[in-house]
């Protein structure tokens, strides 16, 4: 009897840390100087399906903020400024990184932070037809603008 103890209390345990709520890494890489709505669609016939070398989806987002991929739209856990990033893919290839934004952190240093762009999400989830991931692109100075309350 002990011994069927032990192992279901092992078996409960390796469930319980396998069974994960977190979504997988997304990579969003953005055109340069690009400022507007981005919008995902997910379940596209024909759609993006790309992921780097660490197993991180990748969205290339047009020049239009639309993106269409193949991949099913998961929900989940995400964690702040890693789950998901963003990138501004400059003429030469390389990239700049653009934060979420929070306004206790914008308001630290709003001279500096003024020009610098920011995600302001929108909103993901089932739109019909579509599910869809939207979020703004925008610099801080138009932050007042993205602040749903």
């Amino acid at each position: 009897m002990k011994k069927i103890s032990i192992l279901f209390y092992l078996l409960f345990a390796l469930l319980s840390m396998s069974c994960d709520n977190t979504v997988r890494c997304q990579r969003h890489f953005l055109p340069n100087g690009f400022i507007g709505k981005v919008t995902i669609y997910f379940n596209q016939k024909g759609g993006q399906k790309e992921f780097d070398k660490d197993g991180c989806v990748m969205y290339r987002i047009g020049s239009n903020g639309d993106c269409k991929t193949s991949l099913q739209f998961e929900q989940g856990s995400a964690y702040p400024n890693n789950t998901y990033k963003y990138f501004e893919v400059n003429v030469d290839e390389s990239v700049n990184q653009i934060f979420e934004f929070y306004e206790n952190e914008y308001l630290k240093d709003t001279l500096n932070n003024r020009y610098k762009k920011y995600i302001y999400y929108h909103s993901s989830g089932y739109t019909a037809p579509n599910y869809t991931f939207e979020y703004f692109v925008d610099y801080g100075v138009n932050y007042k603008k993205y602040l749903f309350y």
